[in-house]
């Protein structure tokens, strides 16, 4: 196996697998395996939430999972993933003990403000967003307790604890599915049940992860590091808003055009899609964006994306569209098959993969390479939403896919219009 595995690399890269290649699979091997069984439990569990729900319950779970995605990017301000940045760089125990020290504080911090905000602002906030407030609450205790569960993950991704950090990824996977044989099919099987069962393993999974690093956690905080931290941060927000809150902002899009019901067929379509996509993304990004941080030849990481580009288009959409068809048959009758609509997914899947690792790849080179995704993010949004405002009355749930994947694309080639700055 390793032995076609090196012929792989070999005929793809034109060259011998390094040390810090060989590192960087075995890391991946481990996300892989704590992800995968993660990804096994919440498939699962999203199948009989989906089934139990129904379309249009599931399309309010779905509501809140956006919203609270949303909220989640205000009430972190991108610290823990600037902290993953500054942890990579240098592998220093008293370096790593400030930063992750001055991340947990400035998070909690945060929070507790944005939550209050969140409260004091409800009704504009649901206003806006065409949402209830009983979804809008729902949705600031989501982004809370995934705001610290996102906190506890991306310390232990800082450190290069990888093997530890899926771990606790697969345990949260089972904390899932164990909290609902307890609560939730025992009882009355509602959308706020499926959100607490949810939040109960977020908020587990971030003390135990919190225990587990005590050692990296003080009561001295660095002004510095907080400053450092804040800066850049600020920056990632772009990054947030591309690759956590934009494939999401359509099913917003969608409830702000169509119903409730359309949110829960399409959100159905996006499990079975983009969320796989999404799901590979998250698994490598969580050791690529650690090691492209400390590793200072930009372009030959640059020359090995561009190298693996199109087998992802060749191997990623129709291997999407039938994970869809074979998905789409656990939600059952309620939910109508459509294959072009299957076929748009797959293409955004792929889309938002590649979009997401050029993207990440200037947030490892720098402040300066950050300010330019600030910018195309700007940019990005604007169109998606001008896009969403004019294809989904004409194409109903095709035209929220199809902003989808008209909005990587232009990002796609925004980032490849300004690779030079990667080798500057």
């Amino acid at each position: 196996m390793r032995q076609i595995f090196k012929n792989i690399y070999g005929k793809i890269f034109k060259e011998e697998i390094t040390p810090i290649v060989k590192i960087f699979f075995q890391n991946l091997k481990h996300a892989i395996f704590g992800y995968g069984i993660a990804a096994f439990f919440i498939f699962i569990f999203q199948i009989l939430a989906g089934r139990a729900l129904g379309p249009i319950n599931y399309g309010r779970y779905a509501l809140v999972d956006s919203m609270g995605a949303f909220l989640f990017i205000f009430m972190t301000l991108g610290v823990s993933t600037a902290a993953i940045k500054y942890n990579s760089e240098k592998e220093n125990e008293l370096r790593q003990q400030k930063i992750i020290s001055s991340s947990y504080f400035i998070t909690l911090i945060i929070i507790f403000i944005s939550t209050f905000l969140f409260i004091f602002f409800a009704n504009f906030l649901s206003n806006f967003f065409s949402v209830s407030l009983i979804i809008l609450n729902y949705s600031v205790i989501f982004a809370i307790c995934y705001s610290l569960y996102t906190l506890a993950i991306d310390s232990l991704c800082g450190l290069h604890q990888i093997k530890k950090m899926a771990t606790f990824r697969a345990l949260y996977g089972f904390l899932i599915l164990s909290f609902s044989a307890l609560f939730l099919f025992r009882y009355n099987v509602s959308f706020e049940n499926v959100i607490l069962v949810i939040c109960f393993s977020y908020l587990t999974t971030f003390l135990l992860i919190t225990i587990n690093i005590r050692n990296y956690i003080s009561l001295k905080i660095d002004k510095i590091w907080i400053k450092n931290l804040l800066e850049y941060g600020l920056y990632m927000i772009g990054g947030y808003l591309s690759v956590v809150f934009l494939p999401i902002l359509s099913k917003i899009m969608v409830n702000k055009f169509l119903t409730l019901y359309d949110v829960g067929i399409y959100n159905a379509y996006y499990f079975a899609s983009l969320n796989v996509a999404i799901l590979f993304n998250t698994i490598f990004i969580a050791v690529f964006f650690p090691t492209a941080s400390k590793y200072p030849q930009k372009s030959l990481v640059l020359k090995k994306i561009k190298k693996i580009t199109p087998f992802l288009f060749i191997i990623g959409i129709p291997a999407l569209f039938v994970i869809q068809i074979l998905v789409l048959k656990f939600f059952g009758q309620k939910y109508p098959t459509d294959y072009l609509l299957m076929l748009l997914f797959a293409v955004s899947g792929v889309m938002f993969f590649i979009y997401s690792l050029y993207m990440w790849l200037f947030y490892s080179k720098g402040v300066i390479q950050a300010r330019l995704v600030i910018f195309l993010t700007a940019i990005v949004f604007i169109i998606n939403i001008l896009l969403n405002f004019y294809l989904i009355p004409q194409f109903l749930l095709k035209g929220a896919v199809m902003s989808l994947i008209f909005t990587y694309f232009f990002g796609w080639i925004y980032l490849l219009v300004f690779q030079k700055k990667l080798i500057d």
